[in-house]
């Protein structure tokens, strides 16, 4: 008897909400993948730095023109962003 009252439970806690929303997650794209099909509309570069006297740098955003952003480095909250022309 409490076996079943356990499997009742479970199946409609599944059918309302506890089981997920049945949205198959392997097709999302990651967050990675997504960020590598932006296209850049300004040529700029973005230098991050460890810290906010912005002596020591840690990464780089450069955009070029109807281009993808390449990235080195890591980005942090201490930043400068240099832009040299909007994209035609």
């Amino acid at each position: 008897m409490r076996s079943l009252l356990i499997l009742g439970l479970a199946v409609l806690g599944t059918q309302f909400g506890c089981g997920g929303d049945g949205a198959d997650m392997g097709t999302q794209p990651e967050l990675a993948s997504r960020e590598d099909r932006l296209i850049c509309f300004t040529d700029s570069i973005i230098t991050y730095y460890s810290d906010a006297t912005h002596t020591t740098v840690v990464g780089e955003d450069r955009c070029f023109c109807n281009s993808v952003p390449e990235r080195t480095g890591r980005r942090s909250p201490y930043w400068i962003e240099e832009v040299n022309a909007e994209c035609p």
